[in-house]
C-alpha cells in the first residue's frame, strides 16, 4: 500500500465512507447470492456524504485504484467494485481512525501507518 493513498484517505473521511459503503453492499449481496459477481450499481446516496461531492469522490477512489468501474450500457449505467487494494485498506483505515479518536492509544499517530 502506498503511503500517499493512506494519507489521502485519512485526510478525506468522506472517501472512507464511500469505499466502506460499497464494500458493505458487496458483502451483503455475496451473502445473499454466492454467485454474485461483485458489481454494485452507482450509489447516489451515502450517509455522511454530501450528494454534490459523490462524483468527485468516485473519481478519486478510481484514480487511487481503490474502486473500479464498468459501463453496462446506456440504460443500465455505471457499476462499481471495491478493488483488492481497497479491501486491504479498509481494516487499516478503521484501525487508524479508531486510534486517532483515542489519543491514549499507542497507535494514535499517523506515523504508525507510514512505518507499517
Amino acid at each position: 500500500m502506498i503511503d500517499l493513498e493512506l494519507e489521502q484517505m485519512m485526510e478525506n473521511p468522506e472517501w472512507c465512507l464511500v469505499l466502506n459503503h460499497y464494500s458493505q453492499l458487496q458483502r451483503q449481496a455475496k451473502e445473499q447470492n454466492p454467485e454474485f459477481d461483485g458489481w454494485i450499481g452507482r450509489q447516489n446516496k451515502v450517509e455522511g456524504v454530501v450528494l454534490e461531492r459523490l462524483p468527485r469522490i468516485h473519481g478519486k477512489l478510481i484514480a487511487f485504484d481503490l474502486l473500479k468501474f464498468q459501463l453496462s450500457g446506456r440504460d443500465s449505467g455505471v457499476y462499481y467494485q471495491v478493488t483488492r487494494l481497497g479491501e486491504k485498506m479498509l481494516p487499516r483505515l478503521e484501525k487508524l481512525i479508531t486510534s486517532a479518536s483515542n489519543p491514549e492509544s499507542p497507535d494514535s499517530d499517523l506515523t504508525y501507518a507510514k512505518s507499517a
